[in-house]
């Protein structure tokens, strides 16, 4: 099974954050797919 971790937050008027971490569940435990974030996220400007 393949599950997808995505939190939202709003941030401000207009603005969200959202991150997406994707995991497969095996017989043997979870793995992640995807990178897993570092503990400071970029901001991103638009």
């Amino acid at each position: 099974m393949v599950i997808t971790l995505e939190p939202g937050i709003k941030t401000a008027p207009g603005r969200i954050m959202v991150h997406e971490e994707d995991i497969v569940i095996t017989d043997t435990g979870p793995r992640a797919l995807s990178p897993l974030s570092s503990l400071e996220l970029p901001v991103l400007s638009g």
